[in-house]
């Protein structure tokens, strides 16, 4: 016959290595916790964006100086993605075409940076800037930009919001030498990191 008690000590080693489990777990889960709250959180990227597509135009206003002009083409075949896209044109003056960025979900401590795409038909020196809406500038990029045969990326640095929900982005050329300068632009993006 066999006996009983080897089943039963069975049982209590089964029983004493489940109750192990969930202590060793426990013990575990601790500094799994801490690490993780301890690491920053990344609230991820927030983009705006705005490509002169459908009632988007009337977002963008085109002030000039002198005998400058800035408009749309809209179904040309023109666009760098999409339909439509926006021009400048200088000769002796400056053009320029706005928009409110509204940058949603963002804190203080985001860094964000403008791109848009430039198609410059002669060679040009081209504005980027940023602003908040008291008129402070957030951030600017100035490159001259050769003649090409199709849109190019122009990217401001890093730039802080500096808590502004709402800011105003702004493309510019100007020509003063009597050579017409002339650029397409499209496809304008606000990208926002958020480390809480």
């Amino acid at each position: 016959m066999r006996s009983l008690r080897r089943p039963t000590r069975s049982r209590r080693t089964a029983v004493r290595r489940t109750l192990r489990l969930p202590r060793w777990l426990a013990v575990a889960a601790v500094p799994m916790a801490v690490l993780a709250l301890s690491t920053p959180a990344h609230a991820g990227v927030l983009v705006f964006s705005n490509g002169f597509e459908g009632g988007q135009l009337d977002k963008w206003d085109r002030p000039t100086g002198g005998d400058a002009w800035a408009g749309f083409e809209v179904n040309t075949g023109t666009a760098h993605w999409g339909q439509n896209n926006g021009w400048l044109s200088a000769r002796q003056g400056w053009a320029r075409e706005g928009t409110w960025a509204a940058l949603n979900g963002i804190s203080w401590n985001s860094t964000c940076a403008a791109r848009i795409y430039v198609w410059p038909q002669n060679g040009v020196e081209f504005a980027l800037r940023v602003w908040d809406a008291n008129g402070n500038k957030l951030g600017e990029t100035v490159p001259w930009l050769n003649a090409s045969n199709g849109y190019q990326t122009v990217d401001t640095p890093a730039w802080s919001p500096r808590g502004n929900t709402n800011v105003f982005v702004e493309a510019v050329i100007s020509s003063y030498d009597g050579t017409t300068r002339t650029v397409r632009v499209d496809d304008l993006a606000v990208q926002c990191t958020t480390d809480s």
